[in-house]
């Protein structure tokens, strides 16, 4: 067993002192190189998304767009994943299957967007203007939207677990068939939203306001409930908490 190990360690270090000062230096350059050219044609595709509104399916991720103006900017499938666009605007902008991971989108107005399937994990998206949104089957797990806009936005069939929702308005919002395990809803407007077949397990929904809600068939269980208003909501078949089907 031995023999084999020593086989292997002596062949490894007759490789690496083969390699002469000046190929680890065309190795470095090589590298060097490459970045470069990374690193161009990404300012290329920045340039091309500012003077035409339009980079479907370019690579910005890590791009600096603080503060751009993309108001129905042709963005699908792109990879802005980490990209930087706090205060953007991103109004009725096509983000359809785009890849937005980590992204800071804080304060920015993303109006009338169309988001749906895009991945999102983590993205931050305080105090943000999603009214009227298209978010239906994105993943948001984990994603900052404390203080956000989402009235009558689409989350329909999203994956939504973690999500901090904290002090968000979702007034007339549609999250029908969503996972939103352990996500925050606490001090949250949801009146009039529609969150039918939902899966709110453990979820915090303390001094939410549910009014007129429908929650048909949505499972609660473990759900915080201490101070929501759920006057108005309907709640028919719904898994309560302790586990108990409202019938």
């Amino acid at each position: 067993m031995l023999a084999p190990i020593l086989s292997f360690l002596t062949y490894s270090f007759l490789t690496y002192i083969a390699t002469t000062p000046s190929e680890l230096d065309n190795l470095s350059i090589l590298h060097s190189d490459r970045s470069v050219q990374l690193a161009k044609r990404q300012n290329s595709a920045i340039e091309q998304l500012l003077s035409t509104n339009e980079c479907e399916g370019c690579n910005l991720e890590n791009a600096d767009l603080q503060g751009a103006k993309l108001r129905g900017a042709k963005l699908r499938g792109a990879n802005m994943r980490n990209a930087d666009l706090s205060y953007a605007n991103l109004e009725n902008a096509d983000l359809e299957n785009t890849n937005l991971e980590n992204a800071n989108l804080a304060s920015s107005n993303l109006r009338g967007a169309e988001l749906e399937n895009s991945y999102l994990r983590s993205v931050d998206l305080d105090n943000a203007n999603l009214n009227n949104a298209n978010l239906k089957k994105v993943n948001l797990e984990n994603a900052d939207l404390e203080g956000s806009n989402l009235r009558g936005a689409n989350l329909e069939t999203a994956y939504l677990r973690g999500v901090n929702f904290r002090d968000a308005d979702l007034q007339l919002a549609i999250l029908a068939n969503a996972n939103l395990q352990d996500a925050n809803f606490q001090r949250a407007i949801l009146r009039d939203a529609v969150l039918d077949d939902a899966y709110l397990g453990n979820t915090n929904l303390r001094n939410a306001d549910l009014r007129n809600a429908s929650l048909q068939d949505a499972n609660l269980q473990g759900a915080k409930l201490a101070g929501t208003n759920l006057r108005g909501a309907d709640l028919k078949g719904v898994y309560l908490p302790d586990g108990m089907r409202n019938e």
